[in-house]
């Protein structure tokens, strides 16, 4: 599906001169809006852009880089299609300090995308803020980056501990990218916990515990004013050329 036909834009738009694909998944009992651009190369063709779709550039996201720009704004285009539903489309999606969307009031959601130099693809989600016996997180990652994962024992490290790795080495034979995959999870994890308890959550207080078809299970413990204690549910699914992963926290 092409956003081309749902965009106003004006005569000689600058819209018109890249390619914005848009189209609407349904998985885990989620409306997931997934929007692609491409064929950007510059940040002045950018700022045209943010402009013409209304969207708010924060000063941190202008000062920084082409490719952080993209991600940003193809992002915030996810999130205009996922508040359609609720009429909020032109609604400003701020930032948080730890750089989390602030939504309209009465909703709730998350962002997430992965970019290159030659395009960007991101997804959001939106839903009723008084729907709050399940929060989700998502996250989307590019099935490039299993490179990554190629036996690099030190960035293991960083998300993962000795006893998940070795769990995981016995069930790649079971499911290609596992190692990518388990790190989608978590950051989903991540913004998930965030967005119902307002803490930060450390990749290895997250701890892989099975995998079972698309589903993967994972302990979490946190200890802060009051320790926290959860077992999370998280879904994952391929497209053609990335891993999505929703995590599921209930109450």
């Amino acid at each position: 599906m092409n956003t081309k036909k749902q965009l106003s834009r004006g005569a000689n738009s600058c819209l018109d001169e890249i390619n914005i694909q848009y189209e609407k998944l349904t998985a885990f009992g989620l409306d997931i809006h997934k929007v692609q651009l491409s064929q950007i190369k510059e940040i002045p063709q950018l700022d045209h852009i943010y402009q013409e779709l209304n969207i708010f550039l924060p000063p941190n996201i202008k000062s920084s880089r082409f490719i952080r720009q993209l991600e940003f704004l193809t992002g915030r285009l996810a999130a205009k299609y996922a508040l359609q539903r609720f009429n909020l489309q032109d609604s400003i999606v701020h930032q948080g300090k730890q750089g989390e969307p602030l939504w309209p009031e009465g909703v709730m959601g998350g962002i997430s995308h992965v970019g290159s130099k030659k395009s960007c693809h991101a997804i959001a989600y939106v839903r009723n803020n008084t729907l709050k016996e399940k929060i989700f997180g998502i996250d989307i990652e590019s099935q490039k980056h299993h490179i990554f994962f190629q036996k690099k024992d030190e960035f293991y490290d960083v998300f993962l501990h000795k006893n998940e790795q070795e769990e995981i080495e016995k069930l790649l034979k079971d499911q290609a990218y596992l190692y990518l995959i388990i790190f989608s999870a978590k950051e989903s994890i991540i913004k998930a916990f965030y967005l119902k308890y307002k803490q930060i959550i450390d990749f290895k207080n997250i701890k892989f515990k099975a995998l079972d078809g698309t589903f993967l299970y994972f302990y979490l413990r946190q200890e802060s004013l009051i320790e926290i204690t959860l077992e999370v549910k998280v879904y994952f699914f391929h497209t053609n050329n990335e891993i999505i992963t929703i995590s599921c926290i209930e109450n």
